[in-house]
């Protein structure tokens, strides 16, 4: 479907679009914060594979698993977070100068609620990883995020 405006003609975006920008981008934001666990890992002395392998929910520190199992999540997140500002879009909200910004609230908000509701109960290495590089992990992720989906919006 398309809208005339004076000189151009913007295409509505389709919901398909959406999802998959929103996979593409979490899956970029997910590599980044991947990257970001890996140097903070080795700056403490903790391997890549040790790293990686504490995202395998089998629990049996397979890096390749546990690293395919980030990316996995972090597509789906960032399908999450697309969805949310497809629909601020459509109320008119114009947030792309932000994206980076609200990027950064739902990764804090994707860490409590891995936090406190989803790795408690799993028993998987990945509860051991620290706050202190947990969270700004995190941060980076909803920025990257952010960052992308707003990229990917029509002026």
């Amino acid at each position: 479907m398309t809208e005339r405006t004076s000189f151009v003609t913007q295409r509505k975006r389709a919901i398909g679009d959406v999802v998959v920008d929103g996979l593409l981008s979490g899956l970029l934001a997910g590599a980044v914060m991947g990257v970001f666990l890996v140097v903070v890992g080795l700056i403490g002395g903790v391997g890549p594979g040790q790293t990686l392998g504490r995202f395998d929910p089998a629990g049996s520190g397979e890096p390749l698993t546990g690293g395919l199992m980030h990316l996995a999540v972090a597509g789906l997140y960032g399908v999450g977070l697309a969805l949310i500002l497809h629909f601020l879009t459509r109320r008119g909200v114009d947030w792309r100068r932000y994206g980076w910004l609200l990027g950064v609230v739902y990764g804090l908000v994707v860490w409590v609620v891995a936090r406190f509701v989803l790795l408690p109960g799993l028993g998987i290495a990945l509860a051991d990883i620290s706050p202190a590089q947990f969270v700004p992990a995190h941060l980076v992720y909803g920025a990257v995020l952010g960052y992308a989906l707003g990229r990917h919006q029509p002026a």
